[in-house]
């Protein structure tokens, strides 16, 4: 009885749902947003392009402000499979991602005081590869731009969670 309760709901809730994105649709999209492990903020910029009726790739780079003499720079590559909840074409998309990515941190020159001892450290920098997981919702402003929130957790040597919230046009 449970299996053929589920499956009524989950027929039910697809008769609002269809893909969004049109394949060769393309897009831009400017964003800010929070990184949780370093406790910073970010402005990033992002590209996607529908490779299927309802699958897309979405490149982006996000620059995070210096936060006790860090600077980040994240490099990613997600795919979004997106579902769209419209009534007369109008209303909202979602969609879950998973990717993988490059978080680089720059470490400025500071000094560091241990146990009476003041210690100069020099800068450097680090580069992880990540595995990404998450998900977004778009809601249209107009036929060719729109808004968007988006949050992603990125498993790395330091695992963090992403939120950028961005404004974008569609083309």
């Amino acid at each position: 009885m449970k299996k053929i309760f589920l499956l009524a709901m989950m027929a039910l809730a697809s008769l609002g749902m269809n893909a969004q994105t049109v394949k060769r649709e393309s897009s831009v999209l400017g964003n800010v947003g929070y990184q949780s492990n370093y406790e910073r903020f970010g402005l990033g910029v992002q590209g996607r392009y529908a490779i299927a009726n309802n699958l897309r790739i979405a490149p982006d780079v996000t620059f995070f402000f210096p936060k006790d003499k860090v600077t980040g720079l994240d490099v990613n590559v997600n795919f979004h499979y997106v579902f769209n909840f419209s009534k007369d074409g109008q209303g909202f998309s979602v969609y879950p991602l998973a990717g993988i990515g490059m978080q680089n941190n720059f470490y400025g020159k500071k000094s560091v005081e241990v146990a009476g001892v003041t210690t100069e450290i020099d800068r450097s920098n680090s580069t992880k590869f990540a595995f990404n997981l998450g998900g977004g919702i778009t809601l249209p402003l107009s036929a060719r731009s729109y808004l968007n929130a988006e949050a992603k957790f990125m498993f790395a040597q330091d695992d963090n969670v992403v939120i950028m919230l961005g404004y974008g046009y569609r083309f």
